[in-house]
């Protein structure tokens, strides 16, 4: 069974939010492990990151 999660926020390190053309590429919408992976998420035991635009993003995951 391969269970969904959304995205419910995209920010920095230290909590700022990211800029729209970055958060809206995840945000708000249901995806698994896999898929998040396959656009180039890092996946760790602590946190789940994203780099763009030179930077790296915390998205924060909620199970569906």
């Amino acid at each position: 069974m391969i269970e969904p999660y959304r995205v419910v926020q995209v920010c920095s390190p230290d909590g700022a939010p990211a800029p729209p053309e970055i958060a809206e590429r995840f945000q708000g919408r249901a995806w698994t492990l896999r898929q998040l992976e396959e656009r180039g998420v890092r996946i760790t035991g602590a946190a789940v990151w994203y780099l763009a635009a030179g930077r790296d993003w915390v998205l924060k995951l909620e199970p569906l």
